[in-house]
């Protein structure tokens, strides 16, 4: 069963992002405003926030993936990921 997590966006509530095939998720600097995760499949999904001086985003983000994936298969209920900046968008590509 696939598995979600939750984001709050500003203006358009919350969006789902998946949790499956996740290799990598990277925030480049600790001023940088994108956080990207990267898929097995090539695919990159792209968090567009205001600056994270603490790397908060990232880890909140792995935090929030880790806690959809222990949970049983049969349960899809998505995990809302709490974060302390505000998010502008979120693309896939």
């Amino acid at each position: 069963m696939e598995k979600f997590i939750e984001i709050p966006v500003t203006g358009l509530g919350n969006q789902l992002v998946s949790v499956s095939g996740v290799k990598l998720i990277d925030e480049a600097t600790a001023t940088a405003t994108a956080t990207t995760i990267h898929y097995a499949d090539g695919t990159v999904t792209t968090v567009t926030h205001a600056a994270d001086a603490d790397f908060s985003v990232l880890l909140a983000l792995q935090d929030a993936m880790k806690q959809a994936l222990i949970k049983p298969w049969t349960e899809v209920v998505p995990v809302e990921v709490s974060l302390n900046v505000a998010v502008s968008q979120i693309a896939n590509s």
